[in-house]
């Protein structure tokens, strides 16, 4: 099972995913975590101060009563339920609580007292709401008698009059909530828009980083094509090593393919003469009465020379790969193809139907070679006319349609017109190598070849210039 895509961009795209969206989540969680302790350390502070002032404003009156000798700087402490609220007890019992709990108390217990200093609880609010609460032991003792001004202390160092009480603020977490809530949705926008923000960046970068591959993969595409020989240098160091390499090897093929085409041309019409003496004595056997003889020397003499004149037609195919002029003006070749032609049937009309300006996508010589051969085979079949047009199709593909009014071919028969050596008919001449060596050239270049009946009830031959065409290729 395949893990990773294929594309080298997407591959990209899934690391930079990989990296930035757990970078940025850590981000997320990180800093309202963050704001989260800072809003609970600034409600703390201000709780502390509130309740340092409460404890500055409390006095006992000589009678032992509590009472308050101002309000408090916050006017929430005087509106009911507001949300902040103070108390204070003595042995769980409440004496007297902020004008915003209205009727209701705050559950503290001795037990809260644990050490001194203060100390944060969770309690419940007069709507059943969580509190986050301060809690301090005060000692508090009564003004001394004038009579006697010194106050005996115990053992602690406190009065021995003296009382510790419990003084509690509260304020509802919900407001804590609310400013962590507020701060989060901003937080994810933010970061929304920040990786929107970095993704378009990695994109880009994965867009402009690739696009010397994306030329480079035009210039193979261009050399496959045969509209050009070798790469052009890529511009980034990192790609120079390959261009090089692929010049290189796109040299030593030019050069092993020009080697082997001159090897099997020479290695061809090497073999003529020896096949010329074959043939003479093969002729001197049916002199001497040796008929049977004979005439198997010359099948084997013929399969030969088939052989021979199929590859000295390739050794001229110079294909899509090494043309240096992959364009060709069709009409000159054609006019001077035709005139070869018409001693073969003087009885032929030929009618040509060239579009104006038409540039075919193939070397001179190989376009002369293909057209040579379909045109022979329509000339050797054709009765009274041969139809030639080369055009444009709505596809932008350029098409050579060749047909004539001959006997024609059976659909079923069309595969086997175009392999090398098979004829239909034995009794017109030739070696059956035309729509072979066709095919060889049209395969050589990525083009399609396409039988049909013609209009005349003939043979139809199509060739598509295009290595698009999902019809039958050559």
């Amino acid at each position: 099972m395949r893990l990773m895509p294929r594309s080298l961009r997407w591959r990209l795209v899934l690391l930079s995913l990989a990296v930035i969206l757990p970078a940025l989540a850590l981000l997320a969680w990180q800093l309202s975590h963050d704001f989260e302790t800072s809003v609970e350390a600034r409600v703390h502070r201000e709780l502390e101060n509130h309740l340092n002032q409460l404890a500055g404003k409390v006095r006992i009156t000589p009678e032992g009563k509590l009472v308050l000798t101002g309000k408090l700087s916050n006017p929430r402490f005087q509106l009911p339920l507001s949300g902040l609220y103070w108390q204070i007890n003595i042995n769980g019992k409440p004496l007297m609580r902020s004008r915003s709990l209205w009727d209701s108390q705050l559950r503290l217990s001795n037990a809260m007292l644990k050490r001194d200093g203060v100390h944060e609880y969770a309690l419940k609010g007069p709507r059943g709401e969580e509190l986050y609460t301060l809690v301090r032991g005060v000692w508090l003792e009564p003004p001394a008698p004038a009579a006697n001004p010194a106050v005996s202390q115990d053992a602690t160092g406190n009065a021995a009059d003296a009382k510790r009480y419990i003084f509690a603020l509260a304020i509802g977490h919900g407001e804590i909530s609310r400013a962590v809530s507020a701060f989060n949705r901003q937080l994810y926008l933010g970061l929304t828009l920040l990786t929107i923000l970095l993704l378009a960046a990695v994109a880009a970068q994965i867009i402009w980083g690739l696009k010397p591959l994306t030329r480079l993969r035009r210039q193979l595409e261009s050399v496959r094509h045969g509209e050009k020989n070798r790469l052009d240098a890529p511009g980034v160091a990192e790609l120079r090593p390959l261009t090089d390499e692929l010049n290189a090897l796109l040299q030593a093929q030019e050069k092993t393919i020009s080697d082997a085409r001159a090897r099997a041309a020479n290695l061809a019409h090497g073999m003529k003469t020896p096949l010329a003496v074959l043939a003479a004595r093969a002729r001197d056997l049916r002199q001497r009465g040796m008929e049977e003889e004979a005439r198997d020397m010359e099948d084997q003499i013929r399969q030969l020379d088939r052989h021979i004149g199929h590859e000295l037609a390739r050794s001229k195919i110079h294909g899509g790969a090494a043309a240096r002029t992959p364009f060709t003006d069709p009409a000159c070749p054609l006019d001077g193809i035709i005139r070869a032609l018409r001693p073969v049937n003087e009885a032929i009309e030929w009618r040509m139907e060239i579009a104006r300006s038409i540039r075919l996508p193939m070397e001179e010589g190989d376009f002369m070679e293909l057209a040579g051969n379909i045109l022979e085979n329509a000339a050797k079949w054709a009765r009274a006319e041969v139809r030639v047009q080369i055009y444009e199709d709505v596809s932008s593909r350029m098409c050579m349609v060749v047909e004539d009014d001959g006997p024609g071919a059976p659909p079923e028969r069309f595969s086997d017109i175009v392999r090398r050596g098979v004829r239909l008919d034995e009794s017109v001449r030739g070696n059956g190598l035309g729509l072979a060596i066709v095919s060889d050239i049209l395969a050589s270049y990525g083009y399609h070849l396409r039988l049909f009946t013609s209009r005349a009830c003939g043979l139809g031959v199509c060739v598509i210039f295009s290595a698009d065409e999902g019809g039958e290729q050559a």
